[in-house]
């Protein structure tokens, strides 16, 4: 991606949104693979948005969403009550879900 192709991008809302939509699509496949996947998808959300602060924003979103999705899987397995019962390692979980992808978006402040 060259800076005018980033620059057009980030100037049309429409392909900024179609772009936005496609990077958290691929970003969460990559996170159900691996973890630095999450990091991967906050800076794919991130490089559309118009400034570092959207870009984080964007980020948290997404991480919001991956935490949910975390959530309901345990909850489509009858599981959330067992698992929300762990303690820290549920809350390491649900804390490297919610802040990798903001962490990552940081990327939008280099390109």
């Amino acid at each position: 991606m060259t800076p005018t192709f980033l620059a057009e991008l980030r100037a049309d809302d429409r392909r900024r949104l179609a772009a936005t939509a496609l990077a958290a699509v691929v970003g969460l496949a990559l996170a159900l693979g691996h973890w630095a996947g999450l990091l991967v998808a906050g800076a794919l959300v991130a490089l559309p948005q118009r400034s570092v602060v959207r870009g984080v924003v964007a980020g948290l979103a997404l991480g919001s969403v991956a935490v949910g999705g975390f959530l309901a899987a345990f909850a489509l397995a009858g599981t959330l009550g067992p698992a929300l019962s762990m303690g820290q390692p549920l809350w390491l979980a649900l804390a490297i879900g919610l802040f990798l992808p903001p962490f990552g978006s940081l990327l939008r402040g280099v390109v």
